[in-house]
């Protein structure tokens, strides 16, 4: 087939008439941002029931305006282990263990995230989490969180306060992805 070429140009350009009558003109209308308290007690469920899961590896990604915590598992599959992720206010849904029952260093809120059917063979998480971010003005840090069950891991990402976070999962390999809006 021939080359295709381009339409000349004006010489200079067509004028349009002025109108008394003034255009409408397009309003950008800014979007409501969502009122972080909004996600305390909302609980997200990802992934599904039926197979067994080993943990990979743990990451953390800061970005500017959002720090990315992320779940590796060791199988290849089309989906995620059975993920309950919650963000719960530190006073009033404590720790489950005895002792302290507000913990300061978590911050005023914690995202609490249970994998089912997972195990850390291989992952030495006491020595790996938890994770620190002294400067990051969102989270204090990610790290265990107690469970009584063996067949679940759990974690907790320390919020200084309540913050909108997204959910979501991936495949090759599989992911559970926590991104905590810090808004940059």
């Amino acid at each position: 087939s021939p080359p295709a070429t381009l339409a000349p140009r004006p010489s200079t350009p067509t004028p349009v008439p002025a109108s008394s009558t003034p255009s409408p003109t397009a309003r950008v209308v800014a979007q409501p941002t969502p009122d972080p308290r909004a996600y305390v007690g909302v609980v997200q469920y990802v992934g599904r029931l039926g197979q067994t899961w080993t943990l990979r590896d743990v990451r953390i990604g800061v970005h500017p305006d959002r720090v990315r915590i992320v779940w590796e598992m060791v199988e290849d599959r089309d989906t995620a282990p059975y993920t309950e992720i919650v963000e719960v206010d530190n006073r009033k849904t404590p720790f489950p263990r005895g002792g302290v029952l507000f913990d300061p260093s978590w911050g005023e809120a914690r995202i609490d995230v249970m994998i089912s059917d997972c195990s850390a063979m291989g992952v030495a998480l006491n020595e790996v989490l938890p994770i620190t971010l002294p400067e990051n003005p969102v989270i204090t840090k990610i790290g265990i969180h107690p469970t009584f069950d063996d067949a679940l891991l759990g974690f907790s990402i320390g919020l200084r306060r309540p913050v909108p976070y997204q959910v979501f999962t991936l495949t090759d390999p599989v992911r559970i992805v926590v991104d905590v809006i810090t808004g940059g």
